[in-house]
Formats: C-alpha cells, sequence, structure tokens
C-alpha cells in the first residue's frame, strides 16, 4: 500500500527530534552496544527513510484496523481493532506487548486527578456565581451608557 492509495498526502510525517530521541536510546543500550568501543551513529537520510517507514507502516496498520472496525459496524477504532489488523497485516508477535502498553496505559488514565473547571477553582456556589455575573451584567450596562451619552458640560 502506498501514499497514493491513501490520497497521497505528503504531509504526513513523525517529528524528527523524537524519532531522533528514540534512535539515540536504543543505539545506547547494552544490548546494542556489546562490546564496541565507539557509540553508533545513525545519518540523517537513514533517520528520514525510518520516518518515512513508519508513516507507511502507521498508515497500513490504521487503514487495516478501520476496515475491521467498519465490518464491526463501529465508528471508532479500538484497541482490539488494531490488535486483530496486526494480526491479519503478519504482526502477530507484537500483540502481547500491545496489550501490555495498552493496559499499562488504562491504568494510569485511571488515576489521574480530573481537572478543575474554572467555576470548580473560583470556590464560589452556584448563587455567589449569578450575583456575581448580574454585577458584572450592571457595571457593563453603566459603562455603556457613560459611553453612549457623554455628559455635556
Amino acid at each position: 500500500m502506498s501514499d497514493k492509495e491513501f490520497g497521497g498526502n505528503d504531509d504526513l510525517s513523525l517529528p524528527k527530534a523524537t524519532v531522533q530521541k528514540i534512535i539515540n536510546e536504543v543505539l545506547s543500550s547494552p544490548s546494542i552496544q556489546g562490546d564496541v568501543p565507539q557509540p553508533m551513529t545513525f545519518a540523517k537520510e537513514t533517520r528520514d527513510l525510518l520516518i518515512e517507514c513508519c508513516v507507511e507502516f502507521i498508515t497500513m496498520l490504521s487503514s487495516e484496523a478501520n476496515e475491521i472496525a467498519e465490518k464491526d459496524a463501529k465508528k471508532t477504532i479500538a484497541c482490539e481493532h488494531i490488535t486483530k489488523a496486526l494480526e491479519e497485516l503478519g504482526f502477530a508477535e507484537y500483540v502481547p506487548e500491545l496489550q501490555s502498553v495498552a493496559e499499562q496505559f488504562k491504568s494510569t488514565q485511571g488515576g489521574r486527578e480530573r481537572r478543575q473547571t474554572k467555576i470548580e477553582q473560583s470556590g464560589l456556589n452556584e448563587e455567589q456565581l449569578i450575583r456575581a455575573q448580574e454585577e458584572l451584567f450592571r457595571s457593563a450596562g453603566e459603562k455603556y451608557q457613560t459611553i453612549a451619552s457623554p455628559t455635556e458640560g
């Protein structure tokens, strides 16, 4: 599958700095370095090629997952659609790791605090907020009347 099949959008990419950071972390890991005296480097052209391959993979995976979701009469692609797409595309060995990461993500999301709205942050009850709003309206009306009818003198 190529970009042409997906509308030929050349704007699809991944952040180069983020990809470079991932590459640097992988290249600096002891399992990659082994007994090599100098750290390995990764050419910029190679990084750009890797980005293109990643975009192609994501496009292919999301397209397959979308087809699976549509067959299930779903409008939202869910984790199970991605896992099934990986299996159908021949990447079944990635499914256990994906499920592990998805479970970790769910558990971190469940523990996150809900952000307070500005109303909640104000510390005022509904009645106090209504009075403050009415005061602001009255004040704005007075300012408008002052501007609309300047005093003669």
